[in-house]
């Protein structure tokens, strides 16, 4: 008898496995670019190659920050960070840094790592932050937009993100600066998503003030209040959100468990949603495709749910609950590229992504892939709740990727392409928006996503070659393939081409009643002479043998 070593089969086993989860991670990302992981994720053997719970496409190590990402399509991959911690080790105050990264995760070479591409140091920290890619001359101005900043002391600073990428020194990327905030931090920022009102920001501090700051004069920026009559919400405002259909209407949520919808061009409360009894609106989003719809989250731990409202039918009372977290929820996000997706962080060191179509989870965004180091605790249960996630936000560009902020101070992207497919059906941006066939005779069937009517049209590219098959058409539907090939023996001699000449007229013989006779003699035979000549050599081959 013998015995065989643990110890080379263990360390096959960590090879095997630090293998398998570098090709798990390398086919994720491969997928995400080319936009087929959602297709291939509902193949058993596709599973087995990209588990459900991989999602992490790319991870900004410590950084405790506020996140956004940018709008503006050339530049899709990048993402500003707002220090929400000053960095130190100790009690003092150092002030926040604006940093600017590329996650590089539509890069055709490697697997993605973001890099800073710039930033800038702040006096004070960072509460919230937004990004918007202006509209008119703002737009043309700043060709990144332009990022706001809601800072802790109340302030309002707002940069250029072009001037902070660039290395020129000495030039000060500060647009402006607005304090009208007093008592606390600036705990909400929100760009109106309208192109024509991108220059709007709301919003909202701990003093309950909703405020709305126009910059289409970036340098002197004009601060307003939503309602003359009702300047303030009367609890810490939690989260500000523009209607997606209407650009002139504004909610905002509080810690008073309430949220309220805000009509600008009335300069009044539209309504006022009474959501919770006594814990804070964590968070509200409206529906990217339904200008009346709107979802709330509460952050009490002992009723942790979402609320979708529809403002139609009733401000009193939802329209139906989520429940699936344990503890209150901090952050919420509704897909911008499918309005069925929904997903949400929790106390409970939960991240999940809802299906609205059945109203359940379809799974969760793991914390720490497998293998990851867990981060070190000094008593137990630390490092988990260390892992929790404060922030979620869907890109407003990259489809189906998800940034994620914990308090380990990571900031992750996430691709959902692959766990969104658990609910059975592809994602609405991996359907495809138009299809087109082509069918016989140059015939060509198109239709498009955005008309309920198909295209039936006609591209003929060699006219001769159409009319020689309309005509081959005609005689041949009779059943008069004889006048065809004569009609073509015709063609082929006054064309003066006599090859083409003696081939149709075989062919018109091969198709006569009388074609083996006939024949022979097309080819030069007299079937009389050949006759004949038999009789007269059997003749000869008798009287030869006698």
């Amino acid at each position: 008898s013998f015995m065989i070593s643990p110890k080379p089969l263990l360390m096959f086993r960590a090879s095997f496995i630090s293998t398998r989860r570098l090709l798990e991670k390398e086919i994720a990302i491969a997928s995400f670019r080319l936009g087929t992981l959602g297709t291939l994720a509902f193949t058993p053997h596709c599973r087995r190659l990209c588990p459900d719970t991989m999602t992490r496409i790319a991870q900004i190590e410590d950084h405790g920050s506020a996140v956004a990402w940018s709008p503006v399509k050339s530049d899709a991959d990048v993402i500003a960070l707002g220090a929400k911690d000053s960095g130190g080790v100790g009690f003092d105050d150092y002030g926040g840094e604006l940093e600017l990264f590329n996650l590089n995760i539509c890069s055709p070479q490697g697997q993605p790592k973001p890099r800073p591409i710039g930033s800038v140091k702040t006096t004070s920290r960072f509460s919230s932050i937004g990004w918007t890619a202006g509209s008119g001359a703002v737009a043309d101005k700043y060709k990144m937009g332009l990022i706001a900043g809601g800072m802790i002391d109340g302030s309002v600073n707002v940069w250029d993100p072009a001037t902070i990428k660039s290395t020129s020194p000495g030039k000060d990327p500060t647009v402006a600066t607005v304090k009208r905030h007093s008592g606390g931090a600036v705990s909400a920022l929100q760009f109106n998503p309208h192109p024509a009102s991108a220059n709007l920001l709301a919003s909202g501090g701990s003093d309950g003030e909703v405020l709305v700051t126009s910059l289409e004069s970036p340098k002197a920026p004009h601060v307003y209040v939503p309602a003359t009559d009702q300047p303030k919400q009367g609890a810490e405002i939690t989260q500000v959100a523009w209607n997606t259909q209407v650009s002139h209407i504004l909610a905002s949520s509080a810690g008073n468990g309430t949220a309220v919808v805000w009509d600008l061009r009335q300069k009044k409360p539209w309504c006022e949603l009474r959501c919770e009894a006594n814990a804070a609106v964590s968070d509200l989003q409206w529906n990217p495709t339904q200008g009346l719809h709107i979802v709330t989250s509460s952050s009490d731990d002992r009723n942790p749910v979402l609320k979708l409202w529809d403002l139609r039918a009733s401000t009193t009372m939802p329209l139906t609950t989520l429940e699936g977290h344990s503890q209150g929820i901090l952050s919420l996000s509704w897909c911008p590229h499918d309005d069925s997706l929904l997903v949400s962080c929790g106390k409970d060191n939960r991240t999940i992504l809802w299906d609205l179509f059945t109203l359940k989870s379809i799974g969760d965004i793991p914390n720490d892939e497998a293998g990851d180091t867990p981060a070190s605790a000094t008593y137990g249960g630390i490092s988990q709740s260390q892992q929790k996630r404060y922030d979620v936000q869907w890109s407003p560009i990259l489809r189906g990727v998800v940034s994620t902020c914990s308090f380990d101070r990571k900031v992750q992207a996430h691709s959902m392409i692959g766990l969104a497919t658990k609910c059975g059906r592809p994602p609405q941006w991996l359907k495809p928006s138009s299809a087109v066939t082509c069918g016989f005779g140059g015939t060509i069937v198109s239709l498009s996503a955005t008309s309920k009517s198909v295209s039936i049209t006609s591209c003929i590219e060699e006219p001769e070659l159409k009319a020689a098959s309309e005509k081959f058409e005609e005689l041949t539907a009779n059943g008069d393939y004889t006048g065809f090939c004569q009609s073509m023996a015709d063609t082929a001699k006054r064309a003066g081409d006599s090859y083409e000449n003696k081939v149709w007229g075989f062919m018109k013989i091969i198709f006569e009643e009388n074609a083996r006779a006939q024949l022979l003699t097309y080819l030069g035979f007299d079937s009389e002479k050949i006759s004949r000549a038999a009789t007269e050599f059997v003749d000869n081959s008798s009287s030869l043998s006698d």
